[in-house]
C-alpha cells in the first residue's frame, strides 16, 4: 500500500477520488509527491517532474532529491511552492 492509501485507512477513508498528482509538504523540510513519471530538470532552486499529464514543479532553496522511484518522490530543503503546468 502507499503512503496515501495508508493515511487514508487510518482516518477511515474507504476512497478518494482519483488525481493526476498528491502532494504533502512538512514543516521539517520534505516534500512527498506521488505519482511522478520522470525528471524533467533539478536544480537546487527548482525541480521539475513529470506526470501523467503535466508537469509538476517545486521551486525553493537548496533543494535535492532523496528519493525517486515506483512513481514517488521525497525532496528535501526549503519549499518554497509547487505547482502543476499543463495538466
Amino acid at each position: 500500500m502507499n503512503f496515501f492509501g495508508t493515511v487514508l485507512q487510518k482516518l477511515g477513508v474507504e476512497a478518494a477520488a482519483p488525481a493526476s498528482y498528491r502532494a504533502v509538504i512538512s514543516g521539517g523540510g520534505y516534500g512527498y509527491f506521488e505519482n511522478v513519471k520522470g525528471i524533467k530538470s533539478y536544480s537546487a532552486e527548482e525541480i521539475a517532474f513529470f506526470l501523467k499529464r503535466g508537469e509538476l514543479i517545486v521551486r525553493g532553496e537548496k533543494l535535492g532529491i532523496e528519493r525517486y522511484g515506483l512513481g514517488d518522490a521525497v525532496v528535501s530543503g526549503k519549499i518554497l511552492s509547487f505547482e502543476v503546468v499543463g495538466g
